[in-house]
């Protein structure tokens, strides 16, 4: 911590660049990775791709332009071409390109209508496979009129192929659905592939397949049945073994990492062991696990049998911070590449020889180290049934409790989601903002969290707001005992689940003297009639059909009449997963009870704000709001 220093603004948290899928070449010797600002100056995103060697020998050089979104980086088995995936060709359309890996022009290898994703080489380097709209790929136009007909809203992809030195696609399979992620066996003869039937998210609901393959798209067979939205697969070495992570019913956030034999059929499901796993990949014949424990990330390996574990040492700064989801292990098994953020820094690329402490290959915030910043404390606790919970405390930077000081709560999304050892410092992330304008802010991870297991995560199933807010408020009273938290200064905001735990809160209770309630669901009822995920938030809260005044019971509007915290309303006009009609039906609600309120629409966006205008004003609006009334 800097105890001393600049302040850390609204304005930085919107200018932070962050990186994303760091790729190790063939020969170990380089990463290709790309870097995005966190807020973007238009509608439309930029990112750039840099190169650096991973013996830390030279700064990152960037290898595409910073006007465009050029993201996806993947080498070509040779090492000496990088495809990417970029909407220079026109904005937000996403279309495959090659370069050079020592840079030079981009070749452009798609054109397709609605874009491409999912870029991977075919072993052989002369072909790039992909997914694009099966409209597209089959040269069928798409509907020109703009009335909106919701028969044809689904767009599925299938995988196509073409030459690295251009020409038409080829479509390759499977026979239907829509292809989510796939993966290329290293003999390049099949393809696994997650496939749902159509791109809606409501349409993998205990449906999503995981199908293989031969090249050309024959005898195709089904190996898996997941729910919700399983991970890639990944091959073993000898092509022998498929893993990946993912959930099946009766508990969709059970995710547990599943190795599949691709001869006999046979599944081996790894025990989560109390923790939850996010990553797995091959390390020869033993597995590589990132899994979050608690509160803290940890790299294990493991047989794939799952009988024996070890975890990982990467030396103290990676140990004590947050490895990100999305790591990367070069073709030859020596190194591995991930992004790693600490409390007081936001992610940057590391790499490490498999064992070995890892070496920060990037500083893409330098600035920070100027900022005053809070210390994170880990903090546990036992709920009124005696649940163990854990969350985190951040206290104004060099703060010393003399007298208690006014404590924000700040809930996390999900609820299948947590709080970590990250910089806490975003459009998204509150905490940084609100200690370092004076407040005490506790970040808790009740029951519904990731980081304990599966049956932890389920703990909340048909009972949002039950054992979920005990947990909560057990936390607030610990704080309140210790002399940290002034019980007549407590604030209350959070974002999606915990939008809808702040509006679920101020309805319970009137201890809150002020509340900012982000993209918060208020009315279940409504809200599963209207959002993309219906089956993914009935198997939380219950059947609307079916039970509706047990989905009713959950609801904050239900209670609305209780509610005396002045309460700030924020959310995105185009958000499909909690539509912004949510927040209407609060702010109206509150303003005929004369509470004071207001709700901001933010136009453009969705669940996730990516314009750097809107984001700002987000923050600048959240410290106002608690700045007034605590």
């Amino acid at each position: 911590m800097t105890e001393h220093g600049e302040r850390y603004t609204p304005e930085l948290a919107v200018d932070l660049r962050i990186p994303t899928q760091p790729r190790i070449s063939p020969d170990g010797l380089f990463i290709a990775f790309g870097v995005n600002p966190i807020g973007h100056r238009d509608k439309d995103q930029t990112s750039t791709i840099f190169v650096v060697p991973t013996d830390g020998s030279a700064a990152p050089r960037a290898i595409t332009d910073s006007d465009h979104n050029n993201v996806a980086p993947r080498w070509s088995p040779d090492g000496a071409t990088i495809a990417f995936l970029s909407d220079r060709p026109e904005r937000g359309k996403a279309q495959l390109h090659v370069i050079p890996a020592n840079g030079g022009e981009p070749l452009r290898l798609t054109g397709l209508e609605g874009g491409v994703a999912e870029p991977a080489w075919l072993p052989d380097g002369r072909s790039l496979a992909f997914t694009a709209r099966r409209r597209a790929l089959a040269g069928e136009p798409e509907p020109k009129s703009d009335i909106k007909v919701a028969s044809e809203k689904p767009r599925p992809r299938g995988i196509a192929v073409v030459s690295t030195t251009g020409g038409p696609a080829t479509m390759i399979g499977p026979r239907d659905g829509h292809v989510g992620a796939f993966s290329i066996s290293p003999d390049g003869t099949h393809i696994a592939a997650v496939v749902t039937p159509t791109d809606l998210l409501d349409s993998a609901w205990d449906n999503a397949r995981l199908l293989l393959c031969a090249l050309n798209g024959s005898n195709e067979r089904e190996m898996a049945r997941f729910t919700g939205s399983p991970g890639a697969p990944t091959w073993s070495p000898d092509g022998r073994q498929l893993v990946l992570i993912g959930s099946r019913l009766p508990n969709l956030d059970d995710n547990n990492v599943y190795v599949i034999d691709i001869t006999s059929g046979g599944i081996t499901v790894l025990d989560d062991r109390g923790m939850t796993p996010n990553w797995v990949g091959f390390d020869g014949d033993d597995l590589l696990v990132h899994q979050v424990h608690i509160q803290h990330t940890h790299i294990v390996r493991t047989d794939p049998s799952g009988d024996e574990w070890d975890q990982l040492s990467l030396g103290d700064a990676v140990d004590s911070g947050w490895i990100e989801s999305g790591l990367n292990i070069d073709s030859r098994n020596v190194t591995l590449a991930f992004t790693c953020a600490q409390t007081n820094r936001p992610p940057d690329v590391y790499v490490s020889s498999l064992g070995d402490s890892a070496i920060r290959l990037t500083d893409l915030n330098p600035h920070l180290s100027q900022c005053a910043l809070a210390e994170m404390e880990p903090l546990e606790w036992q709920a009124s049934d005696g649940t163990t919970a854990h969350g985190w405390l951040l206290l104004p930077p060099a703060a010393t409790i003399t007298t208690a000081l006014p404590l924000i709560v700040a809930i996390h999304g999900g609820p299948s989601w947590q709080w970590g050892n990250w910089f806490h410092g975003t459009w998204h992330d509150w905490g940084q903002l609100l200690a370092v304008a004076g407040y005490a802010v506790f970040m808790p991870n009740p029951r519904g969290s990731t980081g304990r297991g599966g049956a932890f995560t389920n703990a909340n199933q048909f009972d949002f707001g039950g054992g979920d807010f005990d947990d909560i408020m057990s936390g607030i009273d610990m704080l309140v005992a210790r002399g940290v938290a002034d019980p007549d200064r407590l604030g209350i905001c959070g974002w999606s689940y915990g939008g809808f735990m702040t509006a679920w809160a101020i309805t319970q209770t009137d201890r809150f003297k002020a509340a900012v309630a982000g993209a918060a669901p208020t009315n279940w009822v409504s809200k599963i009639g209207t959002t993309d995920i219906r089956p993914f938030n009935e198997w939380n809260l219950g059947q609307v059909n079916a039970e509706p005044d047990r989905v009713w019971e959950r609801s904050p509007m239900r209670y609305v009449a209780n509610v005396t915290t002045p309460t700030l309303i924020v959310h995105g006009e185009a958000d499909v997963r909690v539509p912004v009609t949510q927040g209407t039906e609060l702010y109206l609600a509150l303003r005929a009870l004369d509470v004071d309120t207001d709700m901001i629409a933010y136009p453009r966006q969705g669940h996730a704000f990516t314009e750097r205008a809107h984001q700002l004003d987000l923050l600048e609006r959240l410290l106002g709001w608690f700045d007034r009334y605590l």
